[in-house]
């Protein structure tokens, strides 16, 4: 049992309990407080991939963030089809027409949602909203332009809330 550090200065050790169980763990501090990440457990964890998490996490708290805050936020980010539904929710009382509150999420439903509505927000690209505004173009040619809007409703709700930081859904972008 203890703790045995790799050498290295990134923080790194491994803990053995009395029970036998051992983990990797890394201290940091951030932002002047001091924390304790854990990132596996040998065998599953090989020494070479938590000495690199653990330089990853290194380079974020030298650079302000929080590795622990990071890592909750990914669990945390939203699917294009999560993350529109979530906007409508908000935009929707701004609309005065009932129609375009509907319109709104029954179009991205016909043509984005089948497409990448189950990727995760920050992941869809201006070439996957294009291949759809382009199918959607060959159907319904009125609705395919409406469709750029709300895409881009949906990425601006997204910059807004810490989701994503860029909007692949605006028209330079697409090239349309």
């Amino acid at each position: 049992p203890g703790k045995y550090h790799d050498g290295k200065g990134s923080g790194l050790f491994l803990l053995v309990k009395k029970t036998g169980s051992r983990s990797w763990v890394q201290r940091l501090t951030i932002r002047g407080k001091r924390r304790d990440i854990g990132l596996g457990a040998p065998p599953f964890v090989t020494l070479a991939e938590a000495r690199e998490k653990a330089l990853e996490n290194k380079r974020l708290a030298l650079n302000g963030r929080d590795p622990l805050a990071e890592k909750a936020r990914a669990r945390e980010i939203p699917t294009f089809e999560e993350a529109a539904r979530l906007a409508h929710a908000e935009l929707s009382p701004t609309w005065k027409n009932p129609k375009d509150r509907k319109a709104f999420l029954s179009t991205l439903e016909a043509y984005v949602f089948p497409r990448f509505g189950d990727m995760p927000l920050p992941d869809v690209t201006s070439a996957d909203v294009r291949q759809a505004i382009l199918a959607a173009r060959a159907r319904a040619p009125g609705v395919a332009r409406k469709l750029v809007y709300r895409v881009s409703a949906v990425f601006k709700w997204g910059i807004a809330e810490g989701h994503c930081r860029n909007n692949p859904a605006t028209t330079q972008a697409l090239a349309l």
